[in-house]
């Protein structure tokens, strides 16, 4: 009787550690994954803005879910984006800064997946259209939002 018990309590301790999958070691996936399935669905990323538009394109067997390796490589991607986005904003700046007659202190610069935003005040339109027109010059740069209103 008590190997009987013994037995039944290896096999339910080792059930119990079976159904539990084992973390992954990135505890930025493993706090994602709420199911503790080893994978991330949509609906579990769907708070995460950028991995989330990332979905498709890096769920690379098509299956709806997201193992580790496909995780990492969103993060990456998502990291590529912003430290291209940041360069892009400090070159702009700096030839803002560099050109005589823009009141480059007055103006904000903001990137977004290359795409970049001016904001703020600017005494005449040919000095709007200056700034744009640096900004676009930016390599890397695939589209200028001139939000600049001249006063």
């Amino acid at each position: 009787m008590t190997k009987l018990l013994v037995a039944a309590l290896i096999v339910l301790s080792a059930t119990g550690a079976w159904a539990q999958k084992k973390a992954s070691g990135n505890s930025a996936f493993d706090a994602l994954d709420k199911n503790r399935n080893g994978l991330l669905s949509r609906e579990e990323i769907s708070g995460e803005k950028e991995l989330a538009k990332r979905f498709t394109k890096f769920d690379a067997d098509k299956d709806g879910r997201w193992n580790l390796d496909e995780y990492i490589r969103a993060n990456n991607d998502n990291d590529a984006r912003v430290l291209s986005d940041s360069a892009i904003t400090t070159k702009v700046k700096a030839l803002l800064l560099a050109e005589k007659g823009v009141p480059s202190m007055s103006i904000s610069v903001e990137t977004y997946e290359g795409r970049v935003l001016l904001s703020g005040f600017v005494d005449s339109t040919a000095i709007k259209a200056k700034a744009g027109k640096v900004a676009a010059d930016v390599s890397g740069v695939k589209g200028v939002q001139n939000n600049l209103v001249v006063k």
